[in-house]
């Protein structure tokens, strides 16, 4: 499994990563170039090492190191579309989930690692959805693979599951309904021995709830809609970061606009997505220091990603939603909601920066639990980190509170309706 990462291959550069302060080029080029606050972070390696090569020569091992990587990455990327082998894209997702993590190590940031892991597991999918579709051709209709989660908001980190939604053309005929099942089956199958685990939410196209015709997924928002039980209220988050990736894009993007519609029609079903997003909980006391845990299992610890991570995703997302805003991408959100003057440039910074560290956060909880060599659960330790990254941490847990309060003001109150 290209997931089950050895310890022994990452436990070296971990040690060096603690001691080194887990300190990423962008630090190290803010003492040498005069950097626009706005830019807090590299969106890809392209840009990364383009700005290296606009530092000084002190950074000349890092570029060629990072030249070296990049051509190694494009090398096994390009192997993807040309193998018709799934055993072959085992191995290649899997050296390049190593690749990842030793870059991470090696001090890039968390959007040039998104950037890198979100476009191959991208291509990957493709590549799956093209030998299954080979595989059973001829197709009774055009239909379109979509992705969710993380993955759909193209902020992908080390480890991965599948959450994905398959939509075709043709409604009403048994014949088809019964094509796609077994396609959506094969998928899941093949996803899960190419690297992508199974969902224990069961969000795959193997579920009926996640496959239909056109027709079929515009009733099932109407009644996901219209009757907002729990369960549906957790299918409505799930589209709402819905994401095209393989097939036709024009019957894709039929299904997007109908989510769309559907919670501007529904302000109802975004009240509630709001509430539960300014009522989840954050690792911060009222004293400002970490909330942690005090059973046996995780005792000084805190899950980074559900009381911490989670409430800034989900608190931007419904501010996205109330203004209209259908990019999926959490940063890209808050640089429009910015742009459109309903966060202040500073904040919109803040903002930008708690996703940073938060993320970091994650990605470091999973690094730690890979070279412990136990089950990743999102749990992290912050006497682990450096004083200075403690501190990041709880400005980024605040940061995450404020912008709870502002949504409960902006849903809530008579000023904000």
């Amino acid at each position: 499994m290209p997931t089950a990462y050895k310890s022994a291959d990452f436990s070296q550069l971990y040690r060096q990563y603690r001691q080194n302060g887990g300190i990423d080029d962008r630090e190290r080029l803010s003492s040498i170039l005069d950097f626009d606050e706005g830019l807090k972070f590299f969106s890809s390696l392209d840009v990364h090492i383009e700005f290296l090569d606009s530092g000084c020569s002190t950074l000349a091992d890092r570029r060629d190191y990072l030249k070296v990587r990049l051509a190694e990455i494009n090398e096994l990327v390009s192997r993807i579309s040309q193998t018709d082998d799934l055993e072959d894209l085992v191995e290649l997702h899997r050296r390049l989930n190593v690749v990842a993590i030793e870059l991470f190590l090696k001090g890039i940031g968390v959007m040039e690692i998104h950037s890198l892991i979100t476009d191959y597991r991208h291509l990957l999918t493709k590549r799956v959805v093209s030998l299954i579709s080979a595989r059973l051709s001829p197709q009774p209709c055009e239909f379109a693979w979509f992705n969710m989660g993380s993955d759909g908001r193209r902020e992908q980190t080390f480890f991965t599951d599948q959450d994905n939604a398959l939509v075709y053309t043709v409604d009403g005929v048994p014949e088809v309904d019964a094509y796609f099942e077994n396609f959506a089956n094969e998928m899941v199958a093949a996803l899960d021995k190419v690297g992508f685990a199974l969902c224990t939410g069961n969000i795959m196209p193997s579920n009926p709830d996640w496959r239909g015709s056109l027709e079929e997924w515009h009733r099932k928002m109407e009644n996901i809609f219209h009757n907002q039980s729990q369960n549906n209220l957790l299918r409505i988050i799930i589209l709402m970061d819905i994401a095209f990736c393989a097939g036709s894009e024009t019957i894709a993007q039929q299904l997007m606009d109908k989510v769309h519609q559907m919670i501007h029609d529904n302000f109802g079903a975004l009240m509630v997505m709001a509430r539960s997003a300014v009522m989840s909980s954050v690792a911060l006391t009222m004293f400002k220091q970490f909330r942690l845990e005090k059973s046996p299992e995780h005792r000084g610890k805190f899950n980074v990603k559900l009381f911490g991570w989670a409430p800034l995703i989900m608190t931007v997302r419904v501010f996205a939603l109330k203004y209209r805003f259908s990019d999926t991408n959490t940063i890209v959100r808050i640089r429009h909601l910015e742009a459109q003057n309903h966060f202040d440039e500073e904040f919109s910074h803040r903002l930008q920066e708690a996703y940073r560290v938060l993320t970091k956060a994650k990605m470091i909880s999973q690094v730690e639990a890979i070279v412990s060599g136990r089950k990743y659960d999102y749990y992290l330790d912050p006497n682990n980190l450096k004083p200075e990254a403690q501190e990041d941490l709880k400005r980024a847990l605040g940061s995450v509170e404020v912008l709870q309060k502002l949504a409960y003001n902006s849903f809530f109150s008579s000023s904000g309706m």
